[in-house]
């Protein structure tokens, strides 16, 4: 009976012992593995943490739709080459983002704004029409991603549909024809995924029009009529800046 206490002992040591690496081990598997500081062909990406829940359901700062404005006074300069237009337009597209950097904080999108903005006001102040026009698409598309992190806003889409009409009137003030083609092609499916996050009381009729619009500026497109592509892209700037304000004042 000794011998078989003793022994009972020993087995619940044993026990013991293996319980207590198990934990050790497994609380080791279960700690998040550290970030390399560099893979095979150098730094890995620099991913950004998702916002707080929370965090997601926040209006933007209006001062994000404000530049969005704004980029299209600065367009319109770069593509009629109005150098002063467009340095008119990049000095208060830069005020607003120095505003708007401190109500954003380190989103995604944040340096890459930073780096399109600073790449922009050489190809301005150089009056290079294509690398301006290129930097300034780059930049919103940055702000576009800082917007995504606002899930009830369609700023983002905004920006989005905004960038693809811009594409095509680049190429159209150039006569690039199949270019502007294969653009306004682009602008229907970004203007199809993105119509659904603008269709609101309110504003549902501008959303209608502007989806008219979009398909008359098609049209045009592909009869390379400039004449209507101009009036076309007036009626988009118009309704696309009444769904615009409608939704920075929400």
């Amino acid at each position: 009976m000794q011998k078989f206490t003793k022994n009972l002992k020993v087995i619940n040591c044993i026990i013991t012992v293996a319980v207590i690496s198990f934990l050790l081990v497994g609380c080791g598997m279960m700690t998040p593995a550290q970030k390399p500081d560099v893979g095979p062909a150098g730094k890995p990406v620099e991913s950004k943490p998702n916002p707080p829940l929370l965090e997601r359901f926040y209006s933007p700062p209006p001062e994000l739709y404000d530049l969005e404005a704004t980029a299209g006074v600065l367009f319109e300069g770069i593509n009629k080459e109005n150098w002063e237009q467009a340095e008119a337009g990049f000095n208060n597209l830069q005020t607003i983002w120095v505003n708007a950097k401190p109500l954003v904080g380190d989103k995604k999108g944040v340096k890459e704004a930073d780096k399109a903005l600073q790449e922009l006001s050489t190809a301005i102040a150089d009056k290079k029409i294509t690398n301006s026009y290129e930097n300034l698409n780059q930049f919103m598309g940055s702000i576009g991603d800082i917007a995504k992190s606002y899930k009830l806003s369609p700023l983002s889409s905004i920006i989005g549909v905004s960038n693809a009409v811009r594409n095509v009137n680049f190429y159209v003030e150039d006569k690039d024809w199949p270019k502007a083609a294969s653009k306004v092609k682009e602008l229907e499916g970004i203007w199809g995924n993105a119509k659904p996050t603008m269709e609101q009381v309110g504003i549902l009729d501008e959303v209608t029009r502007t989806h008219s619009l979009i398909k008359q500026m098609k049209d045009a497109v592909n009869a390379e009529n400039k004449g209507a592509i101009e009036e076309h892209t007036a009626n988009i700037n118009e309704s696309l800046g009444y769904i615009r304000n409608f939704f920075r004042e929400k």
